[in-house]
C-alpha cells in the first residue's frame, strides 16, 4: 500500500459564476422576467467533491486519482483542461461518455446575500460502480467518494450501487471516505430511504462526513 496515494471520486461539475458586484441589483432585480442586467466577467472553475477534495490534496502533494463522469461536450473539455491545468494527469481517471451533459452549476452571488445555485447534475445522475477504476483503487491508502444525494444511480435502489462500491473497495483493503451533500427537500433525493440506505453502506465506510 502507498501511503500517500489517494482516490477521489464521485461528483465533478463545471462552476459558472458570474461576477454580480458591480450590478448594485439584488436578486429580485436581477432576475426580473424581461430585464436586461449588467454583469461583470464570470470565473470558470471546477466543483465537487472530486474537484474540490482532489485538487486539495494534488497541492499538499499527495498522489492523487480522480474519477468522475463528463460528456464529450463542450463543459467535459473546459472540465478537463482546467484538471489538466492543475496537474499534467488529474484528469487521466475520469469517466467521459457521448450523449450526456457534463454537469454544471451557475453560482449567483449578489453582493449582501447568501449565494444560490443552479445546478445540473448531468452525468453525475448516470456515474455507477464501474467508473471506479478498481486497478488504481488496489494499493491506495485512502478512497473518498462524495456526494451521493446528488447522483441519482447512488440513491436509487436503496443505494444499492453505493453500497457495492464501497463493498469492492473496501474488500482491498482501502480505507473508505463518504462525504456527504444536503439532501434538498424538494428534489427527488428527499424520496430516498437514507437510514436504510445509510445501513448499508456504512458497514463498508470507516470515515463519515
Amino acid at each position: 500500500m502507498n501511503p500517500r496515494k489517494v482516490v477521489v471520486a464521485g461528483h465533478v461539475c463545471l462552476d459558472i459564476i458570474p461576477d454580480l458586484s458591480a450590478s448594485g441589483a439584488g436578486l429580485d432585480s436581477l432576475l426580473t422576467p424581461g430585464a436586461l442586467s449588467h454583469i461583470g466577467p464570470a470565473t470558470i472553475s471546477t466543483g465537487g467533491a472530486v474537484s474540490n477534495v482532489g485538487i486539495a490534496l494534488h497541492k499538499l502533494a499527495l498522489d492523487v486519482a480522480l474519477m468522475g463522469k463528463i460528456g464529450r461536450d463542450a463543459f467535459g473539455a473546459v472540465v478537463t483542461d482546467v484538471l489538466h491545468s492543475h496537474g499534467e494527469h488529474l484528469a487521466d481517471g475520469m469517466t467521459v461518455v457521448d450523449g450526456e451533459q457534463t454537469s454544471y452549476t451557475l453560482v449567483i452571488s449578489p453582493p449582501g446575500v447568501d449565494r444560490c445555485f443552479l445546478h445540473c447534475p448531468g452525468a453525475n445522475d448516470t456515474f455507477a460502480a464501474e467508473d471506479v477504476h478498481m486497478e488504481k483503487v488496489a494499493g491506495a491508502s485512502l478512497f473518498h467518494f462524495g456526494y451521493p444525494p446528488i447522483m441519482r444511480k447512488m440513491y436509487a435502489d436503496g443505494g444499492s450501487e453505493l453500497a457495492e462500491l464501497f463493498r469492492r473497495v473496501k474488500a482491498r483493503g482501502v480505507t473508505t471516505s463518504l462525504d456527504m451533500a444536503g439532501v434538498d427537500p424538494n428534489s427527488a433525493a428527499a424520496q430516498a430511504d437514507w437510514p436504510a440506505l445509510l445501513a448499508a453502506v456504512c458497514p463498508h465506510v470507516d470515515i463519515f462526513l
